[in-house]
């Protein structure tokens, strides 16, 4: 018994070896029976194969095989030499629905049913047509074509190749094995114009090459001339050359003439003629005229806001913009106006960040324009008061209509033709449009041609384009008389002086300018100037503060009053824009010719 075992033990060492050496495929696995090529060359130069596989899938169930022919080889530092493979088709008695598809630099030809499976041998003819394959020589053609590729994963038993030239042969080589191998194959014969070929076994991934050469004048004169594909390179995509260069120019002054006269025509502020910036026309002149180059539109020193505008009106006209600042300054505005009340909150340590109590003192918003209901609304949504805290990030529905309420109050008011930020929205979009479309033909040019210089162009003629949509709103001449009293107004709020605004009507002056100041950019010069002021009143003996409407912590102070009003406009367009944003050659081994790849099932 125990000699018996170890009889066994030994038969098994010595066996498995053997298991170990057989080709895949050997113990129930797959394997190709036998793999016939016929090839025909005609004197057009077009080669057509018919391959004939009968492929035993064993016990497995597959829906078929697929076959891979690289049709890209490389050719010089420039272009890869291509083949064109066309006209498939496949017959077999098991399904054989094709399917056919470019996959990197193979040509792949898939054959089955995806809703069916097969197993055991079936046999498999693929016929298709090539060009592109012959090599010329001074001398004569020649075929070098992989019958067999060196990419079948499973072994094949027999292999059969027969070549039919379009004049009589004049040599034969063949080679098989692993790629580049040298060994020649079974047998190699010819007979006029036709050459066979044969090899009694390949592993996986050994391939079957044979080269067959014939006359010159067998070929129709351009008929071996290979075909090139020139390979992509940013360098020759985007050739600097006198054309391209030459054509990127024209493109970009075309372009740049274009945008400017868009800008000259419809972006440019109109003007009555012959009338004194800042008034209106006498009775009976209705035409208007673009406002010159080079001429000044601001007319003389305003003292007092012009046409009765509100600081967001006047901000809108200042820079064509209603943006977070000109709503800062309108809460501020209403507050003066007696709507409600600012307060500032004491920190609770010195790092703290500062925050505001803004409380409603009037309920029934009597003579407010349109876009100040609705800020006042928003504002006080909650209750009657409200921290300016509380509205970071829950504000930007709110400030977006209060934003475009103002913009359609000036166009109301006769302007602007359109609102501002439409016509920003519009130019803006065919920018984005243009640069889009100059990408894109960027692309083609660079993919099919050496003038992807031009595409280039159109993409920064498209830009010009977006660029200049920020200049594209235009006042009426109605807006541009306007917009120069509110020019004089701004150098009246820029220059006065506290001994003039003794004057006038004191801190009360402050008090209603300072929203506009805050429009301006001069909310801390005009906030020292109202502390000097305060300063006069307490010395005169004043009792109360000069501003009811804000409050600073612990009351009101002086020395901080510039600091503090600066710091609540900051702060509450900070908070205000955060809500917003919330929102080849002869083969010399075996692979070495055209063809070949391989296959398997699938």
């Amino acid at each position: 018994m125990r000699r018996g075992a170890r009889l066994l033990v030994v038969a098994l060492v010595a066996v498995f070896p053997l298991l170990w050496a057989l080709p895949a495929g050997a113990v129930g696995a797959e394997a190709i029976d036998s793999y016939d090529v016929r090839a025909t060359l005609g004197p057009d130069g077009v080669l057509t194969v018919v391959e004939t596989i009968r492929y035993d899938f064993g016990d497995n169930d597959r829906h078929g095989i697929y076959r891979t022919i690289p049709v890209r080889y490389p050719y010089d530092d420039t272009y890869e030499r291509v083949l064109k493979v066309d006209n498939v088709q496949v017959r077999s008695d098991a399904p054989d629905d094709v399917e056919t598809s470019n996959e990197g630099n193979a040509f792949v030809i898939r054959i089955g049913d995806p809703d069916r499976t097969v197993s055991g041998a079936h046999t498999y003819t693929i016929s298709y047509q090539v060009r592109g394959a012959i090599n010329a020589f001074p001398d004569h053609v020649e075929l070098s074509w992989n019958a067999i590729g060196a990419e079948w994963a499973v072994p094949i038993s027999g292999a059969t190749v027969s070549v039919l030239m379009p004049g009589a042969v004049t040599g034969t080589t063949c080679f098989s094995g692993p790629p580049l191998s040298e060994l020649p194959c079974d047998s190699a014969a010819s007979s006029g114009d036709t050459a066979t070929f044969s090899q009694a076994q390949l592993q996986p991934y050994e391939a079957l090459t044979v080269v067959v050469g014939a006359p010159l004048g067998s070929i129709a004169p351009g008929a071996a001339a290979p075909i090139l594909d020139e390979r992509f390179s940013i360098t020759r995509a985007f050739s600097i050359t006198p054309a391209t260069v030459g054509g990127a120019l024209a493109i970009l002054v075309l372009g740049a003439l274009g945008v400017g006269a868009l800008l000259w025509g419809l972006g440019r502020d109109r003007r009555w003629p012959g009338v004194t910036p800042g008034l209106d026309p006498p009775p009976g002149v209705a035409t208007d005229e673009i406002r010159p180059l080079f001429t000044s539109p601001e007319g003389a020193v305003e003292f007092r806001p012009p046409r009765d505008l509100r600081p967001a009106q006047v901000g809108l006209l200042l820079d064509e913009r209603a943006d977070t600042l000109d709503v800062s300054a309108t809460v501020v505005d209403l507050a003066v106006r007696g709507y409600l009340h600012i307060e500032e909150l004491p920190r609770a340590h010195w790092f703290a960040s500062r925050d505001w109590r803004l409380t409603r003192l009037n309920a029934e918003l009597p003579g407010l324009l349109h876009y100040e209901v609705t800020l006042m609304r928003d504002l006080f949504k909650a209750g009657e008061t409200v921290l300016l805290s509380e509205l970071k990030k829950t504000f930007a529905t709110s400030l977006a209509a209060v934003r475009k309420q103002i913009e359609n109050d000036a166009v109301k008011r006769g302007f602007f033709r359109a609102r501002p930020d439409v016509t920003r929205a519009i130019w803006g979009g065919l920018g984005f449009v243009a640069i889009a479309a100059g990408i894109g033909v960027t692309w083609l040019l660079a993919a099919m041609t050496h003038a992807g210089l031009l595409g280039l162009a159109l993409i920064v003629a498209g830009a010009l384009l977006l660029f200049g949509a920020g200049r594209m709103p235009a006042r009426t001449a109605k807006g541009n008389a306007a917009y120069a009293q509110i020019l004089g107004f701004r150098r009246y709020i820029a220059t006065a002086e506290v001994n003039q605004l003794k004057y006038e009507e004191s801190v009360d002056v402050f008090s209603r300018y300072l929203p506009y100041a805050m429009v301006f950019g001069e909310t801390e010069r005009w906030a020292k100037a109202l502390a000097a002021l305060g300063a006069s009143a307490a010395v005169a003996g004043a009792a109360s503060s000069p501003i009811p409407w804000y409050a600073g912590p612990g009351g009101w102070n002086l020395d901080s009053l510039g600091d503090s009003l600066g710091s609540f406009a900051e702060s509450s367009g900070s908070t205000f824009a955060a809500s917003a944003a919330s929102s080849g050659g002869s083969a010399g081994s075996s692979g070495g010719g055209f063809g070949g790849g391989g296959g398997g099932s699938w």
